[in-house]
């Protein structure tokens, strides 16, 4: 009864923890459907002498309580998400004993070397039969071990272990790109029950601070010469079974991008070789998936997209996943209402299909989407409108927020590569 009450005591830290309700409550059905079956074959509840055994069930359950972490409960709200990973291991380790148990017991053959009768635990008699293995079924029981252990995995995974960095020319948007990812992880979450901070980091804070001011124009300048900001945050993607996603960039003066694949290759001498060039190093052979921006309005100007390092860096950057991003989309958004006669932000993958039309004309960035396999290009962009200047600058609503258009995709495809 102490391992039922350890067990449940996790189990209910597990279902106060907004990102496991879920999993939890699929718990709770799966346990109450074994107990009800114990019960019909007459084993273990029927056996038990519930007011013998309660303090051992209580003992457990505080157990299982302050493990767990149940004291988050009684303090104040910080910083951190209310989560409460160590019960959620708690029930992963239990289980799996279980089910290791399980399978040894049935496939193990061993002399009993003890009987319980009436009269308490006697010796069993000496027995000439050895150790064996009950072969019959044993492969479809270990595949079908394995299966519920990787799955229950899944069960409790928090943080996806995969790591994003994001490439791009000189002024191809890579801050207002990190700003534009922020803005959508910070409404996503605002309209969820995950209460989860995003903890970006105070870089970014800095860059949305300026952002925020009532000012119509950008603020946001592009990234001066020697210049590095870290740019990271976590959000969470999921609504059954939410995961911890986190994102983390450096932005970087464009002039980087020309010397970076001499510097992945170690052809660069030394004395070129700065901190910043071997952080991006570092980033690109650390990251599971590279996200490659694509200036479009240097292609609505037929200038040269400056994209000629990336063949160089995903020559080099093995196994590593690739998105393309075509960043400053707005720009092609009236000619799609012109031609199409639909709004960019309300039919987006009609959007999207189009954008991907329209740069495939471009012999360049074809010849960059057969190089990752066919990657189809998503567009994102700041609804904007022209000034009296000539100059674009963004549409902020009634609360003075500029409107995004095209991250609420891309951030669900970071969450399903993850």
């Amino acid at each position: 009864m102490a391992f039922l009450g350890l067990f449940l005591g996790f189990l209910v830290l597990m279902t106060l923890d907004p990102k496991k309700r879920v999993q939890a409550t699929l718990l709770w059905l799966g346990m109450l459907i074994s107990l009800v079956g114990l019960l019909s074959l007459n084993l273990f509840l029927v056996e038990i002498n519930f007011i013998s055994e309660a303090p051992w069930f209580i003992g457990g359950l505080i157990i299982g309580l302050g493990i767990g972490g149940g004291r988050k409960l009684f303090q104040v709200q910080t910083a951190d998400a209310l989560e409460f990973r160590r019960a959620s291991l708690g029930i992963f380790c239990i289980l799996v004993l279980i089910v290791v148990a399980a399978f040894f017991e049935y496939h193990i053959q061993y002399p009993e070397l003890f009987t319980v009768t009436q009269d308490g635990i006697q010796t069993a008699t000496a027995s000439s039969e050895g150790i064996g293995i009950e072969t019959a079924g044993i492969f479809k029981n270990m595949l079908v071990s394995g299966l519920f252990i990787f799955v229950l995995a899944q069960f409790v995974t928090y943080d996806a272990e995969h790591d994003f960095f994001i490439l791009g020319p000189r002024a191809s948007g890579k801050s207002l790109f990190l700003i534009g990812a922020y803005l959508e992880a910070l409404e996503q979450t605002s309209n969820s029950s995950s209460n989860t901070p995003l903890n970006p980091s105070n870089d970014l804070v800095d860059m949305i601070q300026e952002l925020d001011r009532p000012e119509s124009e950008w603020i946001i300048e592009a990234t001066g010469r020697g210049e590095v900001n870290v740019l990271s945050f976590q959000y969470v993607h999921g609504r059954v079974f939410p995961t911890n996603i986190g994102l983390q960039s450096i932005d970087y003066a464009g002039e980087y991008l020309n010397r970076l694949p001499d510097a992945i290759t170690g052809t660069l001498p030394d004395d070129s070789v700065d901190a910043t060039l071997e952080r991006l190093v570092d980033g690109v052979e650390e990251a599971d998936t590279l996200v490659l921006l694509l200036d479009l309005e240097r292609f609505m100007n037929d200038e040269p997209l400056e994209i000629t390092e990336y063949f160089d860096i995903l020559r080099q950057a093995n196994n590593t996943g690739v998105i393309l991003v075509a960043t400053k989309a707005d720009v092609m958004a009236e000619e799609f209402r012109e031609e199409r006669g639909l709004e960019a932000h309300r039919y987006q993958e009609e959007f999207r299909e189009y954008i991907n039309q329209r740069l495939r004309g471009s012999q360049q960035v074809e010849s960059l989407i057969q190089e990752t396999a066919g990657t189809e290009i998503y567009p994102v962009y700041y609804q904007t409108k022209v000034n009296e200047n000539g100059d674009r600058v963004p549409i902020r609503d009634d609360t003075n927020s500029v409107m995004t258009v095209g991250f609420d995709e891309l951030l669900d495809l970071f969450g399903r590569r993850s």
